[in-house]
């Protein structure tokens, strides 16, 4: 009898129908995370945003991770504003949030919280499988504050082996909560939708970890990355746009977010182009294709329409929906430069259906 080779399923069932449940596709493209008041998540393997980032300091040329840290605090306050409230209880209270909190990072990959000693005020925690180490020092920072209703400054060493350790102390100022951060874009989301998703091969390793194909992945919200944005753009402010930059943000003044939304271009473009992914095109409607393969899967957008603007593999896509600007330009950028062969540029347009990104050779071609 021939021996057949198929691919073996070796998701966690109990895990992808969590996930399905919690973040379903929409037509525009983006995942909604039903727990977290609906907002936007990129579902992505966990290298890809770590590259990402390394990319993004070079670029801009900073170091950034204690504003992704505070980022990440914030954003994690607020998500448990919107979130059920934490249990009350007589009895083993701060055991009964703890493990509130640690059943929701096992969902979006975040690692586990805990308690590792106390002395006086002063408290040391440990998140074990941590993901990305600033944004789980931030995370567990607020975290803690929800917990014990009290707030803390934070600082945090990485003691490897997937682990951090942050160190709080009471906080006495009166420090106001987040509120939410508007985008500078119009989505339109769409209906749920049956569609291919990113985590619908997860496979759970241990508490807090969960890989897709041998990957470690993750759940990021739309507005962790928005505040992290809005924490660096202070810091831009000497910073000057290159005078030869692949990519142009129509409707965008601001010179310190224009530098930003480069370098997050840049960056993307980057570590996709690293990722040794292969892109084949040969008419503009293969980009509908590319789109829920690079895209869509992962909660960044969908490309609805592709029209061919010249001979030389100039094409413009409409995508209804999109989890960052400068990140789904930059990953299309490397896809077309992929496909080409040589360099691109990339002009970006946003209005009340969505967006408009055309992409081209960076250099013009004679006929």
């Amino acid at each position: 009898m021939p021996l057949v080779d198929t691919p073996m399923d070796e998701s966690t069932p109990w895990l992808v129908e969590a996930l399905q449940e919690r973040c379903p596709a929409r037509e525009g493209g983006l995942l909604r995370d039903g727990a977290a008041g609906n907002e936007a998540v990129w579902c992505g393997p966990l290298p890809a945003f770590e590259a990402w980032y390394v990319e993004l300091e070079s670029t801009l040329d900073q170091t950034l991770g204690r504003r992704l840290a505070h980022a990440a605090a914030e954003s994690e306050e607020l998500r448990w504003s919107r979130a059920d409230p934490l249990p009350r209880s007589w009895f083993k209270q701060q055991a009964k949030r703890v493990a509130v909190v640690n059943a929701d990072w096992d969902q979006r990959g975040l690692g586990q919280l805990g308690l590792l000693e106390e002395d006086g005020g002063a408290l040391t925690l440990l998140v074990a499988n941590r993901a990305q180490t600033a944004i789980a020092a931030g995370m567990a920072n607020a975290a803690w504050e929800c917990i014990r209703e009290q707030r803390y400054r934070f600082q945090w060493s990485d003691r490897g082996a997937g682990e951090t350790l942050i160190e709080l102390t009471p906080d006495p100022r009166s420090i106001p909560a987040p509120s939410a951060v508007a985008a500078d874009w119009t989505d339109q989301v769409g209906e749920v939708m049956e569609d291919e998703r990113y985590f619908d091969c997860a496979r759970h390793e241990a508490d807090g970890l969960w890989t897709v194909e041998g990957q470690r992945s993750f759940l990021l919200t739309r507005d962790l990355l928005l505040r992290f944005e809005s924490l660096v753009l202070p810091h831009l402010a000497s910073t000057e746009r290159s005078t030869d930059s692949r990519t142009e943000w129509c409707g965008i003044e601001d010179p310190d977010k224009l530098v930003f939304w480069d370098g997050a271009a840049e960056a993307s473009r980057r570590q996709f182009l690293a990722g040794g992914q292969l892109v084949l095109i040969a008419s503009a409607d293969h980009w509908l294709g590319v789109g829920r393969q690079v895209l869509a899967r992962e909660g960044l957008g969908r490309i609805t329409e592709a029209a061919e603007v010249d001979g030389h593999g100039g094409v413009r896509l409409r995508l209804a929906a999109a989890f960052h600007p400068a990140l789904v330009v930059g990953r299309l950028l490397g896809c077309w430069e992929r496909a080409e062969g040589r360099p691109a540029r990339a002009t970006w347009t946003a209005d009340a259906r969505g967006h408009e990104i055309t992409l081209q050779s960076r250099r013009e071609i004679a006929e």
